[in-house]
């Protein structure tokens, strides 16, 4: 690294450099990614095994060269996150001192913080998505706290989304290791926003610290505000120490009452109160994502069964009926251009189309064309012969798919009706086609 990278202000403190510079030790920088109060984070590259990673550099006061607390203090995140291999928490590669630099080497997040997800003028997320990053980041803070590592400073900006949906919680700068001081005498660090009642009257802390701050993590991805926003700082701490945090289901009706009861009981004043450890935590979200998942299993099985109720062909059906031919058949989704059915295979399926277009193609030619209602694959459901065409999706389509075999599971009684539909369907397609044969012939 060039002796000038780093300058220094008149008191002889580092500062952040006018450039990046472009290497620190074996690493290749290229570009900042973020930049807060204790320093700068440029995205790297690692030559030796070929890999992005992060680089966190600290800006050191010059005159606290050589002191060991001062060196402490910012190894200690490296220290912590050192300890802590874990699937949803941000990976520790390296760590070193560079001329006027200290450094430390990460895991590069191809994401973003949840930051933005919990403005009050975005969408929210799905239910669903923020319990699972709730159980995520519970367990990657019970694995933590195993390893006797406090975070003290679970926000937004210190839990990344990976882009295919993964949270993994970085930045333990502050994070407390083996216990700190059990007398309770603590420096006041965190981000207030999010900081515990015990972290603000300066008590001792524990698990139930990081587990309240995730709390308002989650009330704020579920409500776009967090628990307690008092523009001044102690009427801020006056209302996390003292007022009752507010219910979700306030703020938003449609959160389930039991999610709403977890994020209340994370946010209660009493660290003893709240769950009892990460994996407590974690058991109990996931409770509710099951309930949303079965919920939303259910509500798919409403939808299905009105797309088809409202078809021609179970007009005759009851709702039980209904019910019995979707649980021994398929709703398949397709999108244009999509096959349902290719010439020359052999199968025994059946389409029923509920929602929108498909051509039927013979030899690569358009013989016919297939809108919702329409039937097609009958000689094939009957006797699982050779298809004598292509059906090919023409716009999103959403269609019946009934399996010869599985209608055997059905009740004697929906079977009659089924078969006495499909034989009056069958018919009436033979009709047309030999009537177009006669009009073609004529």
């Amino acid at each position: 690294m060039n002796e000038d990278t780093t300058r220094t202000d008149a008191g002889g403190r580092a500062r952040l450099p006018d450039a990046p510079p472009e290497r620190i030790g074996k690493y290749t920088l290229r570009g900042e990614i973020g930049r807060g109060a204790c320093g700068v984070v440029y995205k790297g590259f690692d030559p030796f095994v070929r890999r992005e990673v992060a680089i966190k550099v600290a800006l050191q006061d010059a005159a606290a060269r050589g002191d060991a607390e001062h060196e402490r203090a910012f190894f200690a995140e490296a220290h912590a996150a050192g300890m802590l291999q874990h699937p949803h928490i941000v990976s520790l590669y390296d760590a070193g001192v560079e001329d006027e630099l200290s450094y430390i080497v990460m895991e590069f997040i191809d994401g973003q913080t949840l930051l933005p997800m919990c403005r009050p003028n975005t969408a929210r997320m799905p239910l669903e998505q923020v319990v699972e990053i709730g159980i995520k980041c519970a367990r990657a803070l019970h694995f933590a706290h195993g390893k006797n590592v406090l975070h003290r400073d679970i926000k937004p900006s210190n839990i990344m989304l990976t882009r295919d949906g993964t949270p993994k919680v970085m930045d333990f700068s502050i994070a407390e290791i083996g216990g700190g001081d059990a007398s309770g005498k603590r420096n006041l660090v965190g981000s207030p926003l999010y900081m515990s009642p015990e972290q603000v009257a300066r008590a001792p802390l524990g698990p139930g610290t990081d587990l309240y701050s995730l709390g308002a993590v989650l009330f704020q991805l579920l409500t776009g505000m967090p628990p307690f926003s008092h523009a001044e700082i102690p009427e801020l701490f006056r209302a996390i120490r003292g007022q009752p945090a507010p219910d979700v289901r306030t703020l938003r009706p449609d959160v389930p009452e039991a999610l709403s009861k977890i994020v209340t009981r994370l946010l209660l004043k009493d660290p003893e109160q709240r769950p009892s450890s990460g994996d407590e935590l974690a058991a109990a979200l996931g409770r509710v994502v099951d309930r949303l998942r079965s919920d939303g299993q259910r509500s798919n099985r409403r939808d299905s069964r009105d797309s088809i109720r409202r078809l021609h062909f179970f007009s005759a059906f009851s709702d039980d009926e209904v019910d019995e031919i979707l649980n021994a058949s398929t709703m398949a989704t397709y999108s244009p251009g999509d096959m349902l059915i290719r010439e020359g295979e052999i199968d025994n399926a059946f389409f029923i189309i509920a929602v929108g277009a498909a051509d039927v193609l013979k030899g690569g030619k358009l013989i016919n064309r297939l809108e919702r209602g329409d039937c097609v694959g009958e000689i094939g459901f009957l006797s699982a012969t050779r298809r004598t065409a292509t059906v090919t999706a023409t716009t999103s389509l959403l269609a019946l798919k009934i399996n010869a075999g599985l209608m055997e599971q059905v009740s004697r009684d929906c079977q009659l009706r089924f078969y006495k539909v499909f034989t009056e369907t069958l018919i009436y397609r033979l009709s047309l086609t030999s009537a177009k044969l006669s009009a073609l012939s004529g």
